[in-house]
């Protein structure tokens, strides 16, 4: 969610940082949050397909599968919007 959550940052920085944002600017604006949810919702959908995929959450017998296991986890957790201490 990170990626939205900057688009929205920066729209409200451009959008304030004028007194009357042309609309050309504000439409800009659109464009971009509207492409950061399509994103979004992208990676979202990968990473729900992925969570249901039991061929990528067997148990580990070695070391790389368990290593490879642990980054997928944590890549799901950053686009999940989840931290570590949850």
């Amino acid at each position: 969610m990170s990626d939205l959550q900057d688009a929205r940052d920066v729209a409200l920085m451009v959008l304030m940082s004028k007194s009357k944002p042309s609309v050309d600017e504000v439409l800009a604006v659109l464009a971009d949050l509207v492409e950061a949810a399509r994103k979004y919702a992208n990676s979202q959908q990968i990473v729900n397909k992925q969570a249901a995929d039991d061929g990528l959450w067997f148990a580990a017998t070695t070391a790389p599968e368990a290593y490879l296991q642990q980054e997928l986890r944590r890549l799901h957790a950053a686009i999940e919007g989840v931290t570590e201490n949850e």
